[in-house]
């Protein structure tokens, strides 16, 4: 006789609820986007376990033996799908790739064990009693797998902040935006986690207590997210297709297809973020440089700093000579500011960096060691990228690289040098035209800057600099000085103490602060000292913090 009653019918009903919405999706539907596949494969998967469960609460899979052969230890398969959606969603495809087989393991060992299982069972417990069938599938089985979504889950997290401490990729308001969802579904199902433990800690500490019964809120509680995971996330996932698209689309009419072959744009595209951060950082640095030497010593620091490179040399012709002279430099042969040391030029046709200049084609040498073209400038190196640099369809110089290990330049590497080639060529026809970029008040980064203070409080922390912020959106800190200064009439300093003193000031007129101390208020909104804070609020307001008390009782409690 079946064991129906209303949470267990209730339960039943909700995943078997769960399943159908998740499988219209997948098969209906048929979402295309990998990521959506992932997550809807985990919550169908998750489904089918509760429904395992529920089953042997019902006594559904005594009556009907059949229906145990199609049991399966989904609670091991369940996080590994949840990893894959996380890797898939911060773009670390790779990173569950290289493990994936490990993490499947505790999947592939309860599945031998369960096929055993199932073969006993229809051979009426001949090669394992029921006592030792019932510890697999109440102690082993269940232990385990909570010990494995604990593991999964600091594994999930470690990934997470990894992408968020890669700020080099995108801009600080990105990746937070990006990962705030999927933290919210992670720390959900950690609590979840908590709550499974301590139902397992409740069971087996009481020994009164037996029973599926004690589950029910578990599994309650467990599909009453899922079900909020599913209305959530699938609006989430398809706005966040739906802006990869259009980015996709406005990178290929950014006029990129007439630079590159179709090849080299699919490689700019699988690592576009890579792309727009690193141009987006010289395109900034590049904002206020009004001299061409300027140009050309910021974008070789640049291309040190943010390639990782050990030596970059940039050559221009001399037409006169047929040479190329080095002019600007980072590595060992920087002398001083706009000074090399024992500049060297090269014949055009000789060398690899002469062979550009000649023919127009960029040169990607693996192993210098091998290529008799090479010349040794300040030290033999192993690895050599070289790119012609035109100005409206004339070559006009090479810029160079070398590095002391053989197959350092990649793909990656030489298309950023051909797309800084090309950013090169507009400032430098920019400065020819005396043509100069405005700031406008619809600026990105200034909009992003103000989010950080408004919505992220960076105000408040007392050490807070320029270079860090212009560092976690990825511009360069002059450039963003520069912004500041035009949008919002303040110095840096002047800028974040406005937000400072605007707290400061909600909360010296509202009750809840009225036996609160004026200089602890001043510390707390980022002041790092007394004669800092009461010094700024008087040149903001005009008086003292004390007097503003006074003379504001409890006006914002009206607003």
């Amino acid at each position: 006789m079946l064991n129906w009653n209303l949470y267990n019918t209730s339960i039943f009903v909700g995943a078997i609820g769960l399943l159908f919405l998740v499988a219209y999706h997948m098969f209906i539907k048929k979402t295309q986007h990998k990521t959506s596949r992932y997550f809807f494969w985990f919550l169908m998967i998750t489904a089918i376990a509760i429904l395992q469960y529920i089953s042997f609460d019902i006594r559904l899979s005594s009556k009907y033996r059949a229906i145990t052969l199609f049991f399966f230890p989904f609670e091991f398969l369940a996080p590994v799908i949840f990893t894959a959606f996380t890797c898939s969603y911060l773009q670390k495809e790779k990173l569950f790739k290289k493990y994936k087989y490990y993490l499947l393991i505790p999947f592939v060992a309860f599945f031998l064990i369960y096929t055993v299982v199932k073969i006993n069972v229809f051979v009426d417990y001949s090669i394992l009693s029921r006592e030792t069938v019932g510890n697999i599938r109440m102690e082993w089985n269940e232990n385990l797998a909570l010990l494995f979504s604990f593991v999964i889950g600091v594994w999930n997290y470690r990934i997470i902040k990894s992408y968020e401490n890669s700020l080099g990729e995108l801009s600080y308001l990105a990746v937070i935006r990006k990962t705030k969802w999927l933290k919210n579904i992670y720390g959900t199902l950690i609590l979840l986690s908590v709550f499974w433990l301590m139902t397992l800690l409740y069971i087996k500490t009481n020994v009164n207590v037996s029973g599926n019964h004690n589950y029910y809120p578990l599994w309650i509680a467990y599909l009453a997210c899922y079900y909020v995971f599913y209305m959530k996330s699938n609006a989430h996932l398809e706005k966040i297709q739906k802006e990869k698209n259009e980015e996709e689309t406005a990178f290929s009419l950014s006029g990129l297809e007439a630079m590159f072959e179709p090849e080299a744009l699919q490689v700019l595209r699988q690592n576009q973020s890579q792309v727009i951060a690193i141009l987006s950082y010289f395109a900034t640095s590049l904002f206020d440089k009004n001299k061409t030497k300027e140009v050309l010593w910021d974008i070789l620091e640049n291309c040190v700093s943010k390639l990782q490179l050990e030596d970059c040399v940039l050559y221009l012709v001399d037409d006169k000579r047929q040479v190329l002279q080095q002019e600007a430099a980072f590595g060992d042969k920087k002398q001083d500011a706009f000074e090399i040391h024992k500049p060297k030029d090269i014949p055009i046709g000789k060398g690899i960096v002469g062979s550009v200049a000649k023919t127009g084609n960029y040169e990607l040498i693996k192993d210098t060691s091998n290529d008799k073209r090479y010349i040794i400038d300040d030290k033999a190196r192993l690895s050599e990228l070289a790119v012609p640099i035109y100005i409206e369809g004339t070559l006009k110089g090479v810029l160079d690289a070398e590095h002391s290990q053989r197959n350092f330049f990649t793909e990656n590497h030489l298309y950023l040098f051909q797309l800084i080639a090309k950013l090169m060529e507009k400032k430098l026809i920019q400065l020819n035209q005396k043509k100069g970029i405005s700031i406008t008040g619809d600026n990105s980064y200034y909009k992003e800057i103000c989010t950080l203070m408004e919505e992220e409080k960076r105000y408040r922390d007392p050490e807070i600099k320029l270079a860090t912020l212009s560092k976690e959106i990825n511009i360069s800190a002059n450039y963003l000085s520069q912004v500041i200064n035009a949008l919002s009439g303040h110095n840096f300093s002047d800028f974040i103490n406005s937000y400072r003193i605007k707290e400061i000031k909600s909360k010296l007129s509202h009750p809840a602060f009225v036996e609160y101390p004026v200089l602890s208020i001043g510390l707390e909104a980022g002041f790092n000292s007394k004669s800092a804070f009461y010094n700024s609020f008087k040149k903001h307001t005009g008086m003292s913090p004390t007097v503003f008390r006074e003379k504001h009782p409890y006006e914002s409690q009206f607003i």
